[in-house]
């Protein structure tokens, strides 16, 4: 890997970020349309198809507004997520990394990111008052205490910037040392489950207009962001590193790093539309799923920090050994 950020990588890199922030933002609705679809197929209904939720994100940027109370808060609180999740998704890897080098977020700031756009989300709930109250204040208790859930996972990462976190785990097999980050990766794929009001259905917003449209594409681009750092922890090696060698296989791993993550984007979606049959109320859901976040990631971290430490031992026994054995070669050579 070259360690020498040149100004050719750093333009190709800039470029790839650029085309994994659309490529995200585009792809959002039409994973939540398919995770929809696919939940229908499963439990028996008629749903759209996955291009339904684009269009009906289109149709409310073309419908006009119906004035309510709370709307100018809400409306800021739409924007305000959009510009949290847009930034999560342009620091978050699709196909490639950054060089090394280059500047780039710490997983903490990447999670606290996409838990204030889910915080934002919220917010109209519980401002426009009605039937949604309740749900809204339940929604931001549930995503207020999400990120304490994550501190196992957080720690795991350390304080290094996340591509150079990433970058050392392309090294380690899923199977073999990786395993306790495939853990990880499950902890963070938890954020996106059970998040429904009811089993299948999102939390009601009484918005109208381009704030609904906003909202709606906040929302699923946060789920998108969460779905990608899960997949991208849980099985580093198929994104494309830069400078570890020249730019046309580099090119290469990014067309096989973009199959790749279509590949976990289709498993989750299987995986989050099974989530969908359990039948909880949202309380418990909610409870569901920050246990699980929190219990996986402290198993996550218990079998890392086992691993380490096991091989930081046999290090110090190994070096124990070799010292008494150049200890005895030396005494061996000083007798008469």
């Amino acid at each position: 890997m070259t360690h020498d950020l040149t100004w050719g990588w750093s333009f190709a890199a800039l470029l790839a970020l650029a085309l994994q922030t659309v490529l995200m933002v585009l792809a959002a609705p039409w994973f939540s349309g398919w995770v929809n679809r696919l939940a229908g197929r499963l439990t028996g209904e008629h749903r759209f198809l996955a291009g339904g939720r684009w269009q009906d994100i289109h149709h409310q940027f073309r419908r006009p507004g119906l004035r309510q109370r709370g709307d100018g808060l809400s409306s800021l609180a739409c924007r305000g997520a959009l510009i949290l999740a847009v930034f999560a998704a342009c620091m978050t890897p699709v196909f490639t990394l950054v060089p090394a080098g280059f500047p780039a977020p710490g997983f903490f700031l990447l999670c606290s990111a996409l838990v204030g756009a889910s915080l934002l989300l919220g917010l109209p709930l519980v401002v426009q008052g009605g039937t949604t109250t309740l749900a809204g204040y339940a929604a931001l208790l549930a995503d207020s205490l999400l990120l304490p859930a994550l501190v196992p996972v957080l720690v795991m990462a350390g304080g290094q910037d996340f591509s150079a976190f990433l970058a050392h785990l392309r090294q380690l097999s899923p199977v073999g040392d990786g395993a306790p980050f495939v853990l990880m990766g499950v902890a963070l794929f938890l954020v996106t489950a059970w998040k429904g009001r009811q089993a299948g259905a999102e939390l009601p917003c009484q918005l109208s207009g381009a704030d609904r449209a906003l909202w709606m594409l906040a929302t699923d681009c946060v789920q998108l962001v969460w779905i990608t750092l899960a997949g991208d922890v849980a099985w580093a090696s198929s994104l494309a590193l830069p400078g570890e060698s020249g730019v046309e296989p580099w090119l290469a791993q990014c067309l096989a790093g973009g199959a790749f993550w279509v590949a976990k984007l289709a498993i989750a979606a299987l995986l989050l539309a099974g989530t969908q049959l359990m039948v909880l109320t949202f309380p418990r859901r909610a409870r569901v799923r920050l246990a699980a976040v929190f219990l996986l990631g402290l198993l996550a971290w218990q079998v890392a920090y086992a691993g380490q430490s096991a091989a930081v031992g046999q290090d110090k026994t190994a070096s124990a050994q070799d010292e008494q054995d150049s200890a005895w070669s030396d005494e061996g050579n000083t007798t008469p």
